[in-house]
């Protein structure tokens, strides 16, 4: 038997009455189903299903597609957390609606937690999919739109999802990301790795290496298994978020991790994300004083290739 809902999750999560009616559903059908809560009308004349994602409905019923971090985090992909909901819409669009009423117009206190811009010129401002743009266009919003660290941990998180089989980007995509970016940001491309497996440790990367402090991603210890990072020939760091390093077996498993380094005449450094963006001149210094270490004794052959070596660090004195 035929399913209304079903017909309105496989025809794009956001359909038009006329293709619901064209699909044999009687206006009594879907008045009967808005009535009984079975589906959700979105704006006028068009519908969804209850399930649907709260940001999707909200940016469908504004007028416009998911963009920038909001269309990222609907794709599963690391994003940096927002307050706001991150939407694109036609530059000639109109009647435009509150996120939460499709009666009334987008009023100037919307902004408070909503991000519109007008810049979706995808056909008839929709293209493929009505209610979110692609990877790549929101990841050229986001470059338009954000600061260095948060455009790069993006890119670095598409670029790993994708190496994950997820959704995300391939090194050929940022060619035609870049190339509708502002010229400003056109330096940032060159500092996009991919590697990182979280966006705190891109952030770590790009504040480490602005310290003068080398920084290798995902090094591979035998025994060990993969690394956030490798600072110095036997020095690596670990960057803890509550995530994923909160509960009793992933307490243990980092401290085990941690001893067989040290079985290795190693050290492991472990940052938690607090410590990165609170007192990250403590970070700065435990680093520098462990590759002074690092370096003032033979590199361990038990350890992956290091090809950088740490500058002389002169400590000040008086």
């Amino acid at each position: 038997m035929r399913s209304l809902t079903r017909d309105i999750v496989d025809h794009g999560l956001f359909v038009k009455r006329a293709a619901l009616r064209a699909r044999g559903w009687s206006d009594g059908s879907l008045r009967g189903a808005v009535s009984r809560g079975t589906i959700v009308r979105v704006r006028t004349g068009w519908y969804s299903v209850p399930s649907a994602p709260q940001p999707a409905v909200e940016a469908f019923r504004i007028g416009g597609r998911l963009t920038g971090l909001s269309c990222l985090t609907s794709y599963g992909i690391w994003t940096p957390a927002t307050g706001k909901l991150h939407v694109s819409v036609p530059s000639a669009a109109r009647g435009l609606r509150r996120p939460t009423d499709m009666r009334a117009r987008l009023d100037v206190l919307d902004g408070v937690r909503c991000r519109v811009t007008w810049s979706d010129e995808a056909i008839d401002g929709r293209g493929d999919c009505v209610w979110r743009t692609g990877v790549r266009e929101a990841l050229v919003h986001i470059l338009n739109n954000h600061d260095r660290v948060t455009a790069i941990v993006c890119l670095d998180a598409a670029l790993h999802s994708a190496q994950e089989n997820g959704v995300g980007i391939v090194l050929d995509d940022l060619d035609w990301i870049f190339a509708r970016a502002p010229l400003r940001v056109q330096p940032w491309r060159h500092e996009v790795d991919g590697r990182a497996a979280a966006g705190g440790e891109t952030e770590f990367r790009l504040k480490a290496l602005a310290a003068g402090i080398p920084f290798v991603p995902q090094p591979f210890v035998t025994g060990v298994g993969r690394l956030d990072g490798q600072i110095g020939p036997s020095t690596f760091v670990e960057i803890d978020g509550k995530d994923w390093h909160d509960d009793s077996l992933a307490f243990e498993a980092d401290r085990e991790r941690d001893l067989l380094v040290a079985s290795k005449n190693g050290r492991t450094l472990r940052f938690s994300y607090a410590l990165l963006r609170k007192q990250w001149g403590l970070c700065v210094r435990a680093m520098v004083t462990a590759l002074e270490f690092d370096y003032r004794r033979e590199p361990s052959t038990a350890f992956p290739h290091f090809p950088e070596r740490m500058p002389r660090v002169r400590r000040r004195t008086g």
